[in-house]
């Protein structure tokens, strides 16, 4: 299993990006575990674990977003990891 962070930049806050991570992730049953959160900065941060391929859907989709926002980097950690960390994917905060 592996682990995904990462961190999106760009317009990409106040157009609904965490909430259509949330359901690309489920619409297209794409079997991840984990969370999306805005960051202070402006900035969106994603851990998401799951199989390679999943993965790499997430961020595909991530390096667009929802119609509204513009996103103009993404930066990606990969690492390998035993075990998942959370049971589904979420919005976390508000």
């Amino acid at each position: 299993m592996l682990q995904m962070t990462l961190i999106i930049k760009g317009k990409v806050q106040r157009v609904g990006f965490r909430y259509s991570v949330v359901d690309f992730v489920l619409s297209q049953n794409l079997p991840i575990v984990g969370h999306v959160r805005n960051m202070a900065d402006g900035s969106v941060h994603v851990i998401a674990q799951g199989d390679i391929e999943a993965l790499k859907e997430l961020h595909r989709f991530c390096t667009k977003g929802p119609p509204r926002a513009e996103v103009r980097e993404v930066s990606e950690d990969l690492i390998q990891i035993n075990k998942a960390d959370f049971s589904d994917f979420t919005v976390l905060g508000d």
